[in-house]
């Protein structure tokens, strides 16, 4: 650890060693030490260090040096993690594989596991800004409320972003573009395992 990266949090929190000391635990004869060089930490202290100042461990070993308006940024961007985007979905199951993965979109959320990004081919869903190209969030769920938008396995092996609605055994498919006609399906469909919802879409990025 670069002592002087401690200094700077130090600072840009107007708080003491002897304040730091007392909420992790660990003596102030022991920064001491850090500071003149006696020592090195190990990885749980600098852990508990940078969990009490909400940085990332990187930034507490990180060769490069940072101002205290600098320290917000990096914790974002050295610990943001990545969720798949997914091209085609194949053999009739919504497990994401590296066969399906296309590529990674940086993101903030926590729990990456419980989402998956589609790339949006054709134009069947424009009037809601799904245009060819974008990229479309979905979280992993089997089930929807009419209304929402979804990635719907259809046939067994082709995934397809549409509304879904539910008229008792009736399920819809809905397209948001006019020159398109709703894809009709029954509930003995998801019975019989010949679809299945993979998600219900929670934002859209346009790629251009």
């Amino acid at each position: 650890m670069d002592y002087k990266k401690f200094e700077v949090l130090l600072k840009k929190y107007n708080t003491t060693v002897y304040k730091v000391s007392k909420a992790t635990g660990i003596a102030q004869s022991t920064f001491s030490d850090w500071k003149n060089g006696r020592s090195t930490p190990k990885a749980d202290k600098l852990k508990k260090i940078a969990d009490h100042f909400g940085v990332g461990i990187g930034y507490m070993i990180d060769s490069e040096t940072y101002s205290p308006s600098d320290i917000a940024e990096y914790s974002i961007s050295k610990e943001q993690k990545t969720i798949p985007i997914i091209g085609e979905i194949r053999a009739g199951t919504p497990i994401i594989t590296n066969e399906t993965i296309i590529g990674y979109e940086k993101t903030s959320l926590e729990n990456t596991e419980d989402y998956f990004y589609l790339r949006v081919r054709g134009d069947s869903m424009k009037n809601i800004g799904m245009i060819e190209g974008s990229i479309v969030l979905f979280h992993k769920q089997q089930y929807a409320e009419n209304g929402d938008v979804v990635a719907c396995l259809v046939g067994g092996d082709s995934a397809t972003v549409k509304r879904f609605r539910r008229d008792h055994k009736k399920i819809f498919l809905i397209p948001e573009n006019e020159e398109y006609s709703p894809i009709e399906l029954s509930t003995d469909d998801f019975e019989a395992g010949d679809a299945r919802i993979l998600g219900v879409a929670v934002e859209v990025k346009i790629k251009l």
